[in-house]
């Protein structure tokens, strides 16, 4: 009998094999998480895993549709969360096993076979042991933060940094959409005038051709903004896990709060930047030589590497405040084009101004506003770059 439970025991082990995770859970993964919906599983409540799932891509859902959808990040943590699975099943194929040998102990000293009682209890005690050291490897590798996943977590930030990046670009395109499309409203105004004007005698050809010029200009700028916009956006979704095809909402991007702006602090930050750089942190943990000559060479690298990167902070939050102080400008300049915009609508009410004219206007005031549109996303830029070099992603060159 011993021999048999043995061997069924064995059996049993060899047919433990990884199941596959996705980044994302879509079905229970243990008994304990029967009856749960997937945004439970994935450790979200309905209404945040409904807008992940949802087609509109949102600024602060980034992080998390990098993780859970985007091919390489997800692949990434499938594979790594196939080992933790994997102890999972076999803690749980150990514990039943080992309940199995303390009932065949109950049922021998019930019987009166203290020697096979003797054999089950020691086997028990052996799979206890390994269903301890199962459980320590489970519980390290799946803590959210740890040097197993440290790999992976770098990768999903600096992923989740370029897409920050593209959504910026985006938004930056369509404001200039917005100015290149009314260009060609009023070239097309102009040109309409200009003939009319010829057909009185008032203008010549070299005018027309001028306005027919200036308009075929404007289209094909506006052609050449529209496909880099295009390219942009399928880049932008199909790295958060969307088809390139699919038809998704980019939402805005958030105004940084001054809040925000005053909480960087460069003499304080360095030290999280400097605790963050993998870089850094491989230099300064190479035991390669333990001579002093190396040791003292390593120090020395590290504090250049460490005043580098100091430098760097610092001229990024230099640029921050620069930045700020432009985006008010703009915020002044727009206010100002407001203004004018209401007495420009209306002198073309009273048909004081031609539509041309009221077109170009017009453009001059949407200039504005893509003025204080790209001061506030340059803003937003470096912000996130800076952000990026407390996390440690930022060269140290």
């Amino acid at each position: 009998m011993i021999k048999k439970r043995i061997t069924a025991l064995a059996l049993i082990l060899s047919m433990i094999q990884p199941v596959n995770i996705f980044a994302y859970s879509t079905n229970p993964a243990n008994p304990s998480e029967q009856g749960k919906t997937v945004a439970e599983l994935n450790g979200y409540s309905e209404e945040a895993w409904s807008k992940l799932m949802d087609n509109t891509l949102e600024y602060a859902e980034i992080d998390d549709l990098v993780k859970n959808f985007n091919v390489n990040i997800s692949s990434s943590w499938d594979k790594f969360n196939e080992n933790v699975n994997s102890l999972n099943i076999a803690i749980d194929t150990l514990k039943a096993s080992r309940r199995d040998m303390e009932s065949s102990e109950t049922a021998a000293i019930n019987d009166g076979e203290i020697e096979n009682a003797m054999l089950y209890k020691a086997q028990a005690k052996g799979l206890g042991l390994s269903i301890q050291a199962m459980s320590i490897s489970r519980d390290k590798l799946s803590r959210q933060v740890s040097s197993t996943n440290a790999p992976i977590r770098n990768a999903q930030s600096q992923v989740a940094a370029g897409v920050r990046v593209l959504m910026i670009g985006y938004k930056n395109i369509e404001a200039q959409e917005q100015i290149l499309d009314l260009m060609v409203k009023m070239y097309e105004e102009i040109l309409s005038a200009t003939t009319q004007s010829k057909n009185l005698g008032l203008s010549t050809s070299t005018d027309i051709t001028k306005a027919m010029s200036e308009l075929a200009n404007a289209r094909a700028n506006l052609i050449s903004l529209r496909s880099n916009k295009d390219k942009i956006y399928r880049s932008l979704i199909s790295m958060c896990g969307w088809n390139p095809d699919t038809v998704v909402n980019i939402g805005s991007i958030p105004e940084l709060s001054d809040v925000e702006i005053n909480a960087l602090n460069p003499a304080v930050d360095i030290n999280t930047a400097i605790g963050n750089n993998a870089a850094l942190i491989e230099k300064r943990h190479n035991t390669s030589s333990k001579s002093t000559t190396f040791v003292d060479a390593k120090l020395y690298q590290s504090g250049k590497d460490e005043d580098m990167l100091r430098a760097n902070i610092n001229q990024i939050y230099e640029k921050i405040l620069a930045d700020k102080k432009a985006m008010d400008a703009a915020v002044v300049g727009n206010q100002a084009a407001g203004a004018n915009e209401n007495a420009l609508d209306i002198q073309k009410k009273h048909g004081m101004i031609t539509n041309a004219q009221y077109l170009g206007g017009k453009l001059g005031i949407l200039q504005k506003r893509a003025e204080l549109e790209s001061a506030k996303l340059e803003l937003r830029t470096d912000y996130n770059t800076y952000i990026q070099a407390l996390e440690g992603n930022v060269s140290i060159e």
